[in-house]
């Protein structure tokens, strides 16, 4: 009876987690708790220590971490006794007999089951020295890196990213704004020294402070928090070290880049990457055989025959 319980509350969780609002991401707790000792008490259901570490081990690693706080501990054993009662509430009206309910019960059991087996078939791959370095030699320019230098120069229709209060009447129109950062780029083409000015004429709040350094950028996978779209790589890794870009209009406002540097990795660099690439082509080609073996059919009146969606390099993040 309490393994069927307990399982009941892990499968709760799960599922009300997706309600839950963005938590904060916070350092692991230290616990000196014995993993017998009852935590928590519902009726007739005990709940130990090391139940409830189980428990939390099965969630999300975002929400892991923040019941596993100081601060999500407490808001743990709530989420987990309100997930409780409810379940007993919803069984004593029968909601698990709804035809809608099994429906959404069997989805998620399937949806689990895939995702585990497909954890477990990308972790039994192994990847040689040789297909390492064969792939990094075939996706070299997604490895690929710059060393960048930033300055834009706001105007009052990108006001709306920023957070500093400033009125937009008190900032240049597009075309003020585009005539600037021209004549800016003027001046350094003449010899000026971009990080000066970037420096002393950039609006942007996370560089200009350190001459606009953004450090190394990468053209793919690039780290979300440099805010940096695609227009924007691309116009960088179209630069030579020592080059300067021509003005881009961004949502940010009137842009220049300037690259310092190029380069691409060594593999021990970026082996990690390589071999989860490796083996995502690996699951890829094993779920391909498996619809070849099961004789998959389908209906493109139904589903229609528009292209599935184009999918990232293999290792790389969305």
């Amino acid at each position: 009876m309490f393994r069927s319980s307990y399982r009941k509350i892990v499968f709760a969780a799960f599922g009300c987690l997706f309600l839950l609002p963005f938590l904060p991401q916070e350092p692991l707790a230290q616990t000196t708790t014995s993993p017998h000792a009852v935590v928590i008490t519902i009726g007739d259901l005990k709940l130990t220590a090391g139940e409830v570490e189980r428990i939390v081990a099965s969630l999300p690693p975002q929400n892991r971490k923040f019941f596993s706080s100081p601060s999500g501990r407490l808001q743990l054993a709530d989420f987990l006794v309100r997930t409780k009662l409810f379940v007993r509430e919803a069984e004593k009206r029968g909601l698990q007999e709804r035809e809608d309910v099994k429906r959404s019960l069997s989805l998620f059991r399937e949806s689990l089951l895939s995702k585990e087996v497909q954890a477990e078939l990308v972790k039994e791959i192994r990847v040689s020295d040789e297909e390492a370095q064969k792939f990094l030699a075939d996706n070299l320019k997604s490895f690929e890196q710059a060393k960048v230098r930033r300055l834009v120069v706001r105007s009052a229709s990108t006001n709306q990213f920023y957070s500093d209060g400033k009125p937009s009447d008190q900032l240049p129109s597009d075309e003020q704004a585009k005539a600037k950062a021209e004549d800016i780029r003027k001046k350094v083409i003449e010899g000026a020294d971009f990080e000066e000015m970037a420096a002393k004429f950039s609006d942007d709040a996370m560089t200009s402070g350190k001459g606009g350094d953004l450090g190394y950028v990468r053209r793919v996978n690039q780290d979300p928090r440099v805010l940096l779209t695609p227009p924007m790589l691309d116009t960088i890794f179209a630069l030579k070290a020592g080059e300067t870009s021509q003005v881009l209009q961004t949502p940010f406002g009137f842009e220049l880049f300037k690259v310092e540097e190029r380069k691409s990795p060594k593999l021990e660099e970026v082996r990690q990457e390589v071999d989860n690439g490796i083996r995502q082509q690996k699951a890829e080609a094993f779920y391909q055989e498996m619809k070849a073996r099961s004789a998959v059919k389908i209906d493109e009146a139904y589903f229609g025959t528009g292209a599935p969606a184009a999918k990232t390099l293999p290792g790389q993040k969305n």
